[in-house]
């Protein structure tokens, strides 16, 4: 997957700003369930309370939205992050302008997952006839992650604009016959 824009320090960053950065994946993903092998799968796209206890269904909902983690505890599926950060700083800068790299990464973190339930208060205005597709049920089922940077060679608008390319490896904790087409 591919982000380009401002990914503030956890620290700084507010929810309305982790959710725009969520929200810029969506269609990324919206489109990844077109094809196969989760075109198959679509059957899971589905509130768990719709449908018999024998299947299973990802949809959660946050105050008025609803969002399909890709990644979920109820496909006993997990995953490894590839991160790599283009920025304007040197590459491996951590610390200092631009840097803070950890904090970036949480705030990428937040925005990979669905909000959590204490959020929900924030979604309760929010109408979508649509879910928002993310990667992660939450952020607990990221087993591994590597971050790397480098340059970006252009000007950002903004302070903590960056390119993110985010590579997304998917295991099943358990191979079930609901996961065994996604589980790499």
């Amino acid at each position: 997957m591919l982000y380009e824009g401002p990914i503030p320090p956890r620290k700084r960053a507010t929810l309305r700003e982790i959710h725009a950065i969520r929200v810029g994946f969506d269609p990324q993903l919206r489109e990844l369930w077109k094809h196969l092998p989760l075109s198959s799968h679509t059957k899971v796209l589905r509130h768990q309370h719709e449908i018999l206890s024998t299947e299973i269904g990802i949809l959660e909902t946050r105050g008025n939205t609803v969002f399909a983690p890709l990644v979920s505890k109820r496909l006993d599926l997990m995953c490894e992050l590839e991160i790599t950060f283009l920025r304007k700083q040197a590459p491996g800068q951590l610390l200092g302008e631009g840097g803070d790299i950890d904090n970036r990464i949480k705030t990428l973190l937040d925005a990979l997952a669905i909000p959590p339930l204490a959020q929900q208060k924030e979604f309760g205005d929010a109408e979508s006839s649509e879910p928002i597709y993310c990667v992660l049920q939450d952020d607990s089922l990221v087993t591994e992650f590597s971050v790397k940077t480098d340059r970006l060679l252009r000007t950002n608008r903004e302070e903590h604009d960056l390119v993110a390319i985010i590579q997304v490896n998917i295991t099943a904790s358990r191979l079930t016959y609901a996961n065994i087409g996604i589980a790499g």
